[in-house]
């Protein structure tokens, strides 16, 4: 059960590192990116660490045998800390694009709507640090450890029948 933890925390540091790695691939508000989001190519690395994360948590949790009722609890923790965390990276972002506007003003002395709603779209490289951060990088580790509780718990009301 070691291996299985520290195997848990090198995934875990490695996820930490792609997340740290994208949020640093954002352009200054007023820099010119380019075509596309090379970010989001390293991004995919995430979805096979959060199929293995949740992998090495059920088989811990399996082992440590949580009940239900602690099992349960953790669920709503979890997902109140999602809501909070997603309502906090909500406001951030409308901030973000704020300092957008505040920075295109200095610099030419107006602001085109439009084009601070086309690089603040989820899949533009202006917004890597929003969607890339601490904040979000916690919310993976939680929702990878929600998924694994919910499978234990499908499991063990399939051990029942």
């Amino acid at each position: 059960m070691k291996g299985a933890k520290i195997i848990l925390l090198i995934v875990y540091l490695l996820a930490l590192g792609v997340f740290l790695v994208i949020n640093q691939m954002t352009p200054f508000p007023s820099a010119s990116s380019g075509n596309g989001n090379p970010a989001l190519l390293l991004a995919l690395v995430l979805l096979p660490l959060l199929y293995f994360l949740v992998l090495l948590w059920i088989r811990i949790l399996r082992v440590y045998s949580i009940n239900t009722f602690f099992s349960l609890g953790g669920l709503f923790v979890i997902i109140i800390h999602q809501i909070i965390a997603f309502s906090y990276q909500k406001r951030e972002i409308n901030e973000y694009r704020q300092v957008i506007k505040n920075t295109l003003f200095k610099r030419y002395g107006n602001v085109d709507e439009e084009y601070v709603r086309t690089i603040t779209k989820v899949l533009s490289i202006h917004v890597n640090n929003q969607y890339f951060n601490l904040n979000t990088y916690f919310m993976f580790v939680t929702f990878s450890i929600l998924v694994a509780i919910v499978c234990i718990l499908r499991i063990k009301k399939k051990e029942k029948i």
